[in-house]
């Protein structure tokens, strides 16, 4: 082989340094050549002797695994490894520090082999970046795309060695340790030949029980077992067949982990600023740390510093993580916070009405051990939050954005309440909790499923939502928008959700029902918490005959469906006064 290889990382060798590792039983203790797995079934007992390297199933295919190597310049066009590995398990390169990438952008491979093999990338593309490389079994690969994992939440991988290189062909395989002698030295005869395999075969068994087995030896005694000229079944070894036996049922007995979205503690690094942004033009690493207000300095860790960040931000002593969520609690309660920019506590942003009060519900957030309930449950106790929305002529002179809170404000249902009752007056509101999402763009038969379950796709979002300021889902927002447009009252009108709902609503009162007045007052005291005054019934009737008409005599569906939309379109069944 012509090519020129750069040795990376020899695990036969022992280095393991600066590698991550992770999972139930984590791949960090290095296998001595001529180690092997039980198999999990079948009548073989082990597929074949695995080189010396770092493996993830040398106990067990069922325990996952993650191993991760430092962050390095990508500097050649190919990237070959020597892996075993199988049953969803895969190996990518990651760069710039985004494992969660899908598809092919960046350079990966399954791995479908039990025996050690070459696998290639090509790193052309991302010659340049900052990158690691990442082995994963098939439930712990960081992308959409991953493949399953085996029977029983099997997979398994295994690494021997890297190197990096320009061309297209990875390394040569080793032979079988057979080719060695000179023309002079050849075997004379079939029978000359037995001799000297039988000599190498004798000797590398003895490597094998001695503990000393070299590579040559390894890969030798591994084409023999894989060939079947060595017994390996429990039909060739029956006194074996109970441990093996024993040994699944053990093994088939592990748990399975369970897995969560999370972070977990790797190769910690200092990023380097970005001049203007630009990747390609990085300057000197800067210190993990946080804030100079709070934090002391530099975080002095070998870790990621996530912990020291935590504490940094939870910390009773500072003075902005309390006050950012007092004021956002206040916010969500009373329709505005102390400071009306919740997202910005800078120059740029509000300064507080009320800079005392900020501070004494912040001491009392942190009094009471972070417990949102416990203040939401003291601000809904107070006077302010009782108070009506009637503003006096005098407030409404010398306070006219109400920031003295001499009144409550009227506030509009966001998109997700407006749909919540819609479903509930109609009576079709799921109120089951957990489970899996709901599709937002389903047929207005199939949604009834409270909003906080619906499946949130950036790509697919709700029209009918978005028109009540539904955020678009491309940033955080602390304050939402609450507009007040026309595009609202014709959605009411005639988006085939709100036909939908004020169909099925007309059908549960004319079925329940028979008196029209008793109809208009079921309909005021669901959609609005309250019965009709006498001009309001007055007026109802009036509408509902001019629609009877307007429809025709057999319409008591469709008439009533009418007015629901009518009810639906009050401002007092879009806003909280």
């Amino acid at each position: 082989n012509s090519e020129r290889f750069t040795p990376a990382w020899n695990f036969g060798n022992g280095a393991t340094d600066g590698w991550f590792q992770y999972g139930a039983n984590p791949p960090e203790a290095l296998a001595r050549p001529g180690e092997f797995g039980v198999e999990p079934e079948g009548d073989r007992i082990l597929a074949g002797l695995l080189p010396a390297g770092v493996f993830s199933h040398r106990l067990s295919q069922r325990h996952n695994g993650v191993f991760a190597s430092p962050r390095f310049r990508v500097t050649h066009d190919s990237i070959s490894l020597r892996l075993v590995g199988g049953k969803g398990a895969r190996v990518r390169l990651i760069p710039d520090n985004y494992p969660i990438g899908q598809g092919n952008i960046f350079p990966q491979a399954s791995l479908n082999s039990d025996a050690p093999t070459w696998v290639r990338l090509d790193t052309a593309y991302r010659k340049g970046s900052m990158a690691y490389l990442e082995l994963a079994t098939a439930e712990d690969v960081t992308s959409r795309d991953r493949s399953p994992a085996g029977p029983g939440g099997r997979s398994f991988f295994g690494i021997e060695r890297v190197v990096f290189h320009d061309g297209n062909t990875p390394p040569r395989e080793p032979g079988p340790g057979l080719e060695g002698g000179s023309v002079t030295n050849a075997p004379t005869s079939p029978a000359d030949l037995a001799v000297r395999l039988r000599g190498r075969m004798l000797d590398a068994v003895a490597a094998w029980r001695g503990g000393w087995l070299d590579e040559e030896r390894r890969v030798l005694l591994d084409a023999f077992v894989r060939a079947g000229l060595l017994p390996a079944t429990t039909n060739e070894l029956p006194a074996l067949a109970p441990l093996v036996a024993e040994y699944r049922r053990l093994e088939s007995a592990i748990p399975l982990p369970r897995r969560a979205p999370g972070v977990v503690e790797g190769t910690a690094y200092d990023a380097p600023l970005l001049a203007r942004g630009d990747p390609q033009k990085p300057l000197d690493p800067v210190p993990r740390g946080y804030l100079r207000l709070v934090s002391a300095g530099p975080y002095a860790t070998p870790r990621s510093g996530r912990l020291e960040l935590a504490e940094d931000i939870a910390r009773a002593s500072n003075p902005l993580t309390a006050r950012v969520l007092a004021n956002r609690i206040w916010h969500h309660v009373f329709g505005r916070g102390l400071v009306a920019t919740v997202d910005n506590f800078g120059r740029l942003g509000d300064r507080p009405t009320h800079p005392e009060l900020l501070d004494f519900l912040a001491g009392r957030f942190v009094g009471e051990r972070w417990s949102a309930k416990a203040l939401i449950r003291e601000l809904v106790l107070t006077r302010a939050f009782q108070l009506a929305s009637d503003a006096p002529a005098r407030a409404r002179e010398a306070d006219p954005s109400n920031e003295l809170l001499s009144h409550a404000r009227v506030r509009r249902l966001e998109a997700e309440s407006v749909r919540d009752s819609l479903l509930a007056v109609s009576g079709r509101l799921d109120t089951a909790m957990y489970g899996p999402g709901a599709d937002a763009l389903a047929p207005p038969s199939a949604q009834v499923r409270r909003s906080v379950y619906l499946t949130v796709r950036r790509n697919f979002l709700s029209p009918f939502l978005e028109t009540f300021d539904l955020p678009r889902p491309f940033t955080t927002l602390g304050k939402r928008d609450a507009t007040n447009v026309p595009a609202q009252s014709l959605a009411l009108l005639n988006d085939p959700f709100v036909v939908e709902q004020a169909a099925r609503w007309a059908e549960a009162v004319l079925r329940d029902e028979p008196d029209a007045d008793a109809r208009i007052r079921r309909m005021f005291e669901q959609a609005l918490a309250r019965p009709p005054d006498e001009p309001e019934l007055a007026a109802s009737r009036v509408y509902l005959a001019d629609l009877a008409r307007a429809q025709g005599e057999d319409s008591a569906q469709a008439v009533w469906r009418d007015y629901a939309q009518s009810l639906f379109n009050l401002k007092e069944f879009l806003y909280l006064r």
